[in-house]
C-alpha cells in the first residue's frame, strides 16, 4: 500500500539549481519511462494468455518484468536522499514509509516467496503502479520545465479512485498467495528465521506476512484522504487557470 498513488505525494523543489533541475529531469524521464516499457510488457504477456485461467496464474509475467520492475521500484529510495538533501520539499521519513511497502511487495514477497508470483494479483497491482508512475514521473519533470497541463494535473489527482483500490488489491492477493504457499509448516520454516541461533532471534514468516495484510485497515483512512486532497488540489489549479 503505497501513498504516493495519492496527491500527497511531495511535490518538487519550486526552484532546485540548474544541476539539480537537470538531475531531477533525467530521474524523473528515465523513471517515466521505466514504468512505460513495464506497462508494455504487462499487457504484452497478458494478451498473449489463451484462457482465464492462464490469467489467474499469471504465468510468465514476472520473468518479462522483473528485471525493469526491481530496477524501478527499487530506484524510488533515491526520492528519499533527494528529499534528505532539500532537492523536494517533503519529509525523508515519510517518503521511506510511502516507499517501503511496495520495494517489500516485490523483493520480500514475490521474489522472495516464488510461487506468490503467480496470481492475478500481480497483474493488477503492476499494472496500477505503471499507470500511477508514468503520470506522477511525467508531472514532475513537465513540472520542471514548467510545461505540465493542466489534464496531467487532472489525472493525477483522479486516477488514484480506480488506481489504488485496484493496487491495494493486486497487493493483497499476492501476500494472500505467499501466505498460503508457505502455511504448511515444513515449507514455513525455509523463509523464516529459526531459534536458536547466534542472533538469538527469530521470525515466523507467516505470521509476520499477517502483520502486514493488517497494516492494510490503514487503506480507508487514506483512500478518503486523497479525496480531500484532490477537491483542494484541483480546485486551486483550476483558480491559477481562470487567473
Amino acid at each position: 500500500m503505497d501513498s504516493r498513488k495519492s496527491s500527497s505525494t511531495p511535490k518538487q523543489s519550486s526552484s532546485p539549481s540548474g544541476l539539480a533541475t537537470t538531475y531531477l529531469l533525467i530521474y524523473n524521464g528515465v523513471l517515466t519511462i521505466g514504468w512505460a516499457l513495464i506497462l508494455f510488457e504487462t499487457f504484452k504477456r497478458v494478451l498473449s494468455y489463451k484462457s482465464v485461467q492462464d490469467l489467474g496464474e499469471c504465468y510468465g509475467l514476472w520473468n518479462s518484468i522483473e528485471i525493469p520492475l526491481k530496477i524501478c521500484q527499487t530506484a524510488a529510495f533515491l526520492e528519499v536522499f533527494h528529499a534528505m538533501f532539500g532537492l523536494v520539499r517533503s519529509n525523508p521519513m515519510i517518503v521511506l514509509i510511502q516507499i517501503i511497502s511496495r520495494v517489500f511487495l516485490v523483493w520480500g514477497v514475490a521474489n522472495y516467496i516464488p510461487h506468490a508470483q503467480h496470481t492475478t494479483g500481480i497483474f493488477l497491482a503492476v499494472t496500477a503502479w505503471s499507470i500511477t508512475e508514468i503520470i506522477r514521473y511525467a508531472y514532475y519533470a513537465l513540472n520542471l520545465l514548467q510545461i505540465s497541463p493542466q489534464w496531467l494535473t487532472w489525472c493525477r489527482y483522479t486516477f488514484f479512485i480506480v488506481l489504488y483500490p485496484m493496487g491495494v488489491t493486486g497487493e493483497l492477493l499476492t501476500i494472500v498467495k505467499a501466505m498460503r504457499t508457505i502455511y504448511p509448516e515444513l515449507v514455513r520454516n525455509r523463509y523464516s528465521i529459526l531459534l536458536p541461533n547466534k542472533m538469538n532471534f527469530g521470525l515466523d514468516y507467516f505470521y509476520f506476512l499477517v502483520v502486514v495484510v493488517l497494516a492494510y485497515l490503514y487503506f480507508p483512512t487514506m483512500y478518503k484522504h486523497m479525496f480531500t486532497q484532490r477537491a483542494k488540489t484541483l480546485k486551486t489549479s483550476s483558480a491559477k487557470k481562470v487567473q
